[in-house]
């Protein structure tokens, strides 16, 4: 190839804006240099590249060709040099999600403190939502994802990443702590007063869920509406429960609390992530969203 880079640089500026003064004000230089670069390009290729006229200027079909293809060539070298800049540079900007209690206990805040020191120009701004306001953020747009607990029913473009699973266990304050000293049926433990969440959560629909599979109609004493609540009510011995075997732990160690074993097995629930496939996230949201998948992880 006889002409060097710089010429195809200058027509790609004259073709694109169709002016040899615009490209040469974009490109910091005067219009007699301008002129004289794509004289010699015309002269190296052996063809006319513009129509010069009182009107400005207008490309040949030879001029059309070349920039077809100058234009993808320099439009990819941009794309590059953005993406090399971007890998270079420390990610940062501001991150919404949504979460409810039992995903923001469960595994977000533990996972914070590592993001930090990776990412500390990155902050992160998180929403305590239920987890139907929660998967509502997302299709909203007023978060850019949503970390929710036990999986939902989300529709296209909405999809689901799991990240752990976790156990609920039965557990009773001292007053009930008898109740501990073998395992019981569920029709066993309905003959206690039980602490529960609201009829219009999803934890309340899981336990409701396990009881009617084993033909037992639930009915708690007490109805909570945040899952903070429910080991203190429980360890004030105002009812049994079920609960997050994390939320537990400390109430359990500290001898406030008893785990009761139960014969039926109840099933394991998750963590995940929902977010809207067709909304690209912010380098910010991305990394976030991309270190929480690499977490992954199995709770006791």
């Amino acid at each position: 190839m006889k002409s060097n880079y710089q010429y195809y640089y200058i027509f790609y500026h004259v073709a694109k804006y169709q002016s040899f003064t615009k490209a040469a004000k974009i490109l910091q230089s005067n219009q007699p240099n301008v002129t004289h670069a794509m004289n010699r390009l015309e002269n190296e290729l052996g063809c006319r590249l513009f129509i010069r006229s009182h009107k400005g200027i207008t490309l040949t079909e030879e001029g059309k060709m070349l920039y077809h293809r100058a234009s993808i060539a320099f439009e990819q070298l941009s794309m590059a040099e953005n993406e090399l800049s971007m890998s270079t540079e420390p990610v940062s900007g501001i991150v919404t999600i949504g979460a409810s209690e039992t995903a923001i206990h469960g595994f977000l805040m533990e996972s914070l403190h590592a993001f930090y020191e990776q990412f500390p120009g990155i902050h992160i701004r998180i929403l305590n939502l239920s987890i139907a306001d929660a998967i509502e953020g997302v299709k909203t747009g007023q978060v850019d994802f949503s970390m929710v607990a036990t999986h939902a029913n989300v529709e296209k473009p909405l999809k689901q990443v799991m990240l752990c699973t976790f156990s609920d266990i039965l557990i009773a304050g001292t007053k009930f702590a008898r109740l501990a000293d073998s395992p019981k049926t569920l029709e066993e433990i309905v003959q206690y007063p039980l602490v529960c969440m609201l009829e219009n959560t999803i934890t309340h629909s899981f336990i409701k869920q396990f009881f009617y599979d084993h033909g037992i109609i639930l009915n708690p004493e007490i109805e909570l509406s945040t899952t903070d609540l429910l080991v203190p009510a429980i360890k004030n011995n105002l009812g049994i429960g079920f609960v997050p075997s994390f939320y537990a732990k400390s109430a359990l160690e500290n001898g406030e609390c008893v785990e009761i074993p139960l014969k039926e097995s109840l099933p394991a629930r998750s963590i995940c992530i929902v977010h809207d496939s067709g909304r690209t996230l912010t380098a910010a949201a991305k990394e976030f969203f991309l270190y929480l998948k690499s977490r992954r992880i199995t709770l006791e």
